[in-house]
């Protein structure tokens, strides 16, 4: 495998050196912005970097003839008799007299580099022969921390979608690519209330720290002030007196009522109190998906309530697969669709594509901030896609 790096003004020139230099097999690894050295580097724009690799085994079959190898370098083949375990690795006897822990260190690191390696190789085979504007794509998709085996096969996909005279088309293949993307991300589904029916009942669940009762609080304001609907909350998040003080003051503030509910059998009085309201927000305690106890009382709140839509509550700023796991756990009790909140906090919006492609529920809104009523949206398949086409970029 050679790998080498090229510097241009922008990508196009980058990849038509590449293709030059390491033929038309080349295979784009990663690319990036660079800026020129020098005190005056203020002054020029930013250039494109891209890291290419060939397989060697191809060159054969190409435009360019394997190197013969030298006399010296045959001597150092394992079937030489020059070969000696001792002459292949020179620090193989100082890491032997190492000591035990060091040894197990130094293995674990070869490891671990050997994987990476072969991961590297994979991924270089999978993205053999796609274009290299679709191949940029796939390097910001990376990016932004969608997962290699998703961007595989959005790339993928646009490649089989992309006509064969418009490989070449940079704006073509963008707008192939967030078609494609789209089509992950198109359940969305708010709130909606029936015009014939009263009484809504809305559960909010979700891990501590992901903003549950601000979520609520946006969407009670909204339903209120720009919808006209009767709104009413229940409050179970007795764990913490500030969440419910809040809640609380909130309630004062936009003159809708609230109820503090301590266990199952209040909560059904204070469902028969309010059901005549529009809608009713259950803001439930913030739970560890982790511990039976906490997830029991849960699902004893739920049963009582029958709700008519569960909502989970997730934090982008939380890992891929926490995510999911965090997911799998809350859908014991039943999850109907998801609000992901903090994308002020991040810039990387990857988590988002990852989780619904592997729970195939729908996203009902996404907050942006702390502000109240403000920071809350039902999102635009379109917009969320472009973010996830541009580095670093923020809803």
């Amino acid at each position: 495998m050679i790998i080498k790096k090229f510097i241009a003004k922008d990508f196009k020139g980058a990849l038509k050196q590449a293709k030059k230099e390491m033929g038309s097999d080349a295979i784009i690894l990663h690319t990036s912005k660079v800026r020129r050295g020098g005190i005056f580097s203020f002054l020029f724009s930013p250039q494109v970097e891209i890291t290419v690799a060939v397989d060697e085994s191809l060159q054969v079959n190409s435009d360019r003839l394997r190197k013969p190898v030298s006399p010296t370098a045959a001597a150092a083949e394992p079937n030489s008799p020059a070969f000696s375990p001792q002459n292949a690795n020179p620090g193989a006897k100082a890491i032997a007299q190492s000591a035990p822990g060091e040894l197990l260190q130094e293995l674990q690191t070869m490891k671990n580099l050997i994987n990476d390696v072969k991961v590297k190789f994979y991924e270089v085979e999978q993205i053999k022969g796609i274009s290299g504007e679709v191949q940029a794509f796939y390097e910001t998709l990376i990016n932004n921390q969608v997962e290699k085996e998703l961007a595989l096969k959005i790339i993928n996909r646009v490649e089989s979608r992309l006509p064969k005279d418009s490989k070449g088309d940079e704006l073509w293949v963008r707008d192939l690519c967030l078609h494609t993307i789209q089509e992950y991300i198109d359940d969305i589904k708010p709130i909606e209330l029936q015009r014939d029916k009263k009484g809504a009942l809305v559960f909010m669940v979700g891990p501590t720290g992901v903003g549950k009762t601000t979520t609520i609080a946006k969407l009670a304001a909204n339903m209120s002030f720009l919808e006209g609907k009767e709104v009413a909350l229940i409050t179970l998040d007795t764990y913490r007196v500030s969440a419910a003080q809040q809640l609380r003051t909130f309630a004062d503030i936009i003159g809708i009522p609230i109820s503090v509910v301590f266990n199952p059998q209040d909560l059904g009085e204070a469902i028969k109190q309010y059901q005549k309201k529009d809608i009713i927000f259950v803001d439930t305690a913030g739970r560890s998906p982790y511990k039976d106890e906490h997830m029991g009382e849960l699902q004893d709140f739920i049963e009582a309530a029958n709700p008519d839509e569960t909502i989970l509550v997730l934090s982008v700023t939380t890992d891929s697969r926490d995510l999911i796991n965090i997911y799998q756990q809350f859908n014991l009790i039943g999850v109907d669709k998801i609000i992901f909140t903090k994308l002020d906090e991040s810039c990387n919006y990857g988590r988002i594509l990852n989780t619904i492609y592997h729970i195939r529920k729908p996203i009902a809104y996404l907050t942006t901030g702390q502000n109240v009523p403000d920071d809350i949206e039902v999102p635009d398949t379109l917009e969320l896609a472009r973010t996830l086409l541009r580095e670093g970029g923020a809803i």
